[in-house]
């Protein structure tokens, strides 16, 4: 359920070089946590608390373990069974499952799921709507999905319009679309999205 593009990318990178360049981000004062400054701000606007969130396509747990610093409990949830080791050794006590997101299942309702790793585009084109619809139905009832990805210029690309349709055929209603994690508002040429998407 992965792209061939996924396959290069993590053919190529280095984990440790991976997660140094954040760490070094962060060493210099620069915010590496928009994600989960985004989450805090729709939070604040949901009519449930959040408690559960799971991370969706965690790679090596940054966002995971930051939502975690800031009193949610998360949940991290990936294919590669490299990156989810990796987050387990920086944070034992989330928990961190090797998962298929068109599969996963968990036994207790999520009130967030988030898909901040340009997911739609690194999973096998075609997959994606099996991927929102497992996702929401994850929710519990007032959970939202929340998924921000570069909206690329390819025959096979996923854009926003795709993913809100696919939210919608799985019982979701659109709350908002941003194109940055800042919450600008998203226009036509925007060369990134994120779709915030509420259960009924």
């Amino acid at each position: 359920m992965v792209s061939a593009r996924w396959v290069e990318w993590r053919r190529s990178v280095d984990l440790d070089k991976y997660d140094a360049r954040w760490e070094a981000m962060a060493a210099r004062g620069e915010s590496v946590h928009g994600e989960a400054d985004a989450v805090d701000r729709i939070v604040a606007t949901m009519s449930i608390p959040v408690t559960r969130i799971l991370d969706a396509g965690c790679g090596t747990g940054r966002l995971a373990i930051e939502l975690a610093h800031r009193g949610y409990e998360p949940t991290g949830a990936d294919l590669d069974p490299d990156m989810i080791e990796r987050a387990r050794r920086k944070a034992p006590r989330v928990p961190w499952l090797v998962a298929d997101l068109a599969n996963f299942v968990d036994e207790t309702a999520f009130d967030l799921v988030v898909l901040a790793g340009n997911i739609p585009n690194f999973c096998a084109p075609g997959a994606q709507r099996a991927i929102v619809t497992n996702m929401a139905s994850q929710l519990s009832p007032c959970g939202r999905l929340i998924c921000g990805w570069s909206q690329e210029v390819r025959a096979d690309a996923y854009h926003w319009p795709e993913f809100v349709a696919d939210g919608e055929r799985a019982g979701l209603q659109l709350v908002g679309t941003w194109r940055d994690w800042e919450g600008d508002e998203l226009e036509p040429d925007s060369d990134y999205a994120v779709v915030i998407m509420e259960r009924s």
